[in-house]
């Protein structure tokens, strides 16, 4: 798929986000529509951009999250802090996202003070 800079990239998902999604192909089948655009609002057209955008804001809001972005900057700075706080190295991070430079990675490294002290107390031992 294309992304940021037209670069070409492999977009991961979960295993359960592959079962959910089969599961939901199997009732997008049997929706009537001439599009060909996987998700489809109650209308049965595609999600447009600011829709989506209005989406994340309202469960934002309900969610107590007072965070600035767009859906896509939310999803890109999840994924990244979710993969560095359970240990995942930096440099697959950086492919993860299609970083060009392990620089632009660096910006994601915020983590908390706890899981920092924790990797420093399991990775250095004398």
């Amino acid at each position: 798929m294309d992304g940021e800079g037209g670069r070409y990239g492999i977009a991961y998902i979960s295993q359960d986000c592959a079962n959910t999604l089969r599961d939901y192909l199997e009732v997008r089948k049997q929706m009537p529509t001439d599009s060909s655009a996987l998700f489809l609002t109650e209308q049965k057209r595609r999600w447009g951009h600011l829709s989506v955008s209005r989406m994340v804001r309202l469960y934002k809001v309900k969610a107590g999250i007072h965070k600035q972005g767009s859906a896509h900057v939310l999803a890109r700075h999840t994924v990244a802090s979710i993969l560095i706080k359970n240990g995942c190295d930096l440099a697959t991070v950086s492919q993860v996202l299609r970083h060009k430079d392990i620089e632009s990675t660096m910006g994601y490294v915020h983590i908390a003070d706890d899981t920092r002290q924790e990797k420093y107390d399991e990775y250095l031992k004398l």
